[in-house]
């Protein structure tokens, strides 16, 4: 169905819209009216969650979302705070405001979004996340209300559906035929960071590591440099093309340990020729296709080292970390998967749920005593081992 609406944002001139209303079902989705929903981000608008999205309605339509009928603003003053639909609050940054109190509406949902782990929360309390303030969670969590997650990983047609098929296709790595991912290759393990002291220990670990292979530490941390990619200070492509041409293994380490916690560490080098050593607290079973990563917490750092310097030796055994390529699709990139979540926010704005729900243990649920594990020193592991 084909509607002309009149636009009016801060963020954009007046105009006519010719706006394609997309046919959804109605045994899945309730339409309570026609407007549009209004989302309001209430503090810190210019972190990179919401940035990378953008500001009024034209990135629904630019981003193709289901239900696209809503309008995103950063200026709370743009009218009555009980108009909006939707609040969000940028959780890690809550601190540095207060949280708005006054007669909510029913239709309102208050919104707890954020990245970040728990260990980089340790600023919230009790008073920051009140009983029954929230009703809708934005995060990478499994449980969350609207998922907001780095990157994930979609099986194609041809994935392999058992463990027979599965083994199947490792096999066929051996084929004389199948590519070499280790040709050319020189370097055996790389690893980029700016965070040199992290809740996880990853530093501590890699120090570890380096006693009994060669670790060549690009960033802050170490002797080598790569570029940066200014806008969204994330890692440069032109760092993970050099780095698949020269080095076999990427040390993909989280720098908290926390449940579900996986971020653009692990999904971007998925997209590269290389085989990602992860370091985290998320379930990598249940989001990466079986042998395309190798676990660093199921080993000490010298029998890491140990079986690195097998696959490096062994061109077969490293070739069936490959397997998966051209049957799985990786999605990661911030302006991708804030895609996904604020299109996903708007559809879910347009539901009719009847109850509204509210967060009763959020200070429980993303407590980092509760969420996350902490080692006392890899160093202290390693001689007791």
């Amino acid at each position: 169905m084909m509607v002309t609406v009149i636009f009016l944002s801060e963020h954009s001139a007046i105009s006519n819209i010719n706006l394609v209303v997309p046919d959804v079902p109605t045994s899945k989705l309730t339409i309570r009216n026609n407007r549009y929903k209004s989302i309001l981000i209430w503090n810190s608008p210019e972190r990179i969650e919401t940035s990378a999205f953008g500001f009024g309605h034209q990135p629904f339509v630019r981003n193709r979302c289901e239900v696209s009928d809503c309008v995103i603003y950063d200026n709370e003053m743009t009218m009555p705070l009980k108009e909006y639909d939707a609040l969000i609050f940028n959780v890690h940054e809550l601190w540095l405001t207060e949280l708005p109190f006054f007669k909510r509406k029913r239709h309102q949902r208050f919104i707890f979004m954020t990245q970040e782990s728990p260990a980089s929360m340790f600023l919230l309390d009790d008073k920051t996340l009140k009983i029954n303030y929230f009703n809708w969670t934005m995060s990478y969590r499994s449980n969350s209300d609207i998922s907001l997650l780095y990157g994930r990983i979609l099986p194609g047609p041809s994935a392999p559906k058992t463990r027979v098929e599965t083994r199947k296709l490792i096999e066929a790595t051996h084929h004389p035929s199948a590519k070499n991912y280790a040709a050319n290759k020189v370097h055996v393990v790389a690893w980029m960071a700016s965070h040199c002291e992290t809740p996880s220990l990853r530093e501590t670990y890699v120090r570890q590591l380096g006693k009994f292979i060669p670790v060549d530490i690009y960033g802050g941390c170490g002797n080598f440099r790569c570029s940066r990619n200014n806008s969204h200070w994330l890692s440069d492509p032109k760092c993970y093309d050099m780095i698949e041409l020269k080095y076999k293994f990427y040390l993909s380490f989280e720098n908290s340990i926390c449940d579900d916690y996986v971020t653009e560490k692990f999904f971007e080098i998925l997209n590269y020729d290389i085989v990602p050593v992860v370091y985290g607290g998320a379930n990598y079973s249940q989001i990466a296709p079986p042998h395309s990563y190798i676990d660093a917490l199921k080993f000490t750092p010298e029998t890491l080292a140990k079986y690195l310097k097998l696959l490096d030796d062994n061109d077969e055994l490293y070739n069936e970390y490959f397997w998966w390529k051209g049957h799985y699709t990786v999605e990661a990139g911030v302006e991708q998967m804030v895609r996904h979540g604020f299109c996903d926010l708007c559809k879910k704005l347009h539901q009719d749920e009847g109850v509204v729900k509210s967060y009763t243990q959020l200070m429980s649920e993303w407590h980092p005593k509760n969420k996350c594990k902490y080692f006392d020193s890899w160093e202290t592991r390693e001689r007791q081992s």
